[in-house]
């Protein structure tokens, strides 16, 4: 598994392409409880609190389709930011103790004819954690190290995974034609 990880563990811009549709429309596929089902979490599901446009409080229930995500913690994404069409922001929370796992944005911008997506993923749990550590815990700083950098390379994956979904889904392409 690391192997398909490795291109995704350093340092990496936001996960950024072009997708030929206006901006109204990519935005409102991001940020359409109805539409995220055939985009967002590939294989995982999900499922949002309603139908419709997404407002700030909203959760986006993970493994919708019953398969675990990180281990056996119930995850859920909570909308804490929406400007219609330039920004939603998302956090990843744990069910059961509420805190933040990992930070998502998108942000959208006219190219023309076309709208430039960009995702931005950040894991704050991770990064508290190792600011946080003293220096007694030597032995543990590769291992945590090591599992930082896994989740943060998980969830670039997934967001590269999610970017071509969204644009094969607004562009009217296949899933076959999306791998070529």
């Amino acid at each position: 598994m690391w192997r398909k990880l490795i291109p995704y563990s350093g340092p990496k811009p936001p996960e950024t392409m072009v997708i030929a549709a206006p901006v109204n429309r990519v935005f409102a596929s991001i940020a359409n409880a109805d539409s995220l089902a055939g985009w967002m979490t590939p294989g995982l599901g999900v499922r949002a609190s309603h139908h419709g446009m997404l407002v700030t409080g909203d959760t986006l229930k993970i493994g919708a389709n019953g398969r675990l995500t990180f281990g056996t913690e119930p995850m859920k994404w909570v909308v804490v930011d929406v400007r219609p069409d330039q920004l939603l922001a998302l956090q990843l929370r744990s069910d059961t103790t509420g805190m933040v796992v990992a930070t998502r944005q998108f942000t959208v911008a006219a190219k023309g004819d076309s709208t430039l997506v960009s995702s931005t993923v950040s894991t704050p749990v991770a990064d508290s954690i190792r600011a946080n550590r003293s220096d007694t815990i030597k032995q543990s700083d590769a291992w945590l190290a090591g599992i930082s950098k896994m989740m943060m390379a998980s969830l670039r994956m997934q967001s590269h995974l999610e970017m071509e979904q969204l644009k094969n889904r607004i562009e009217g392409k296949s899933k076959a034609a999306g791998r070529q």
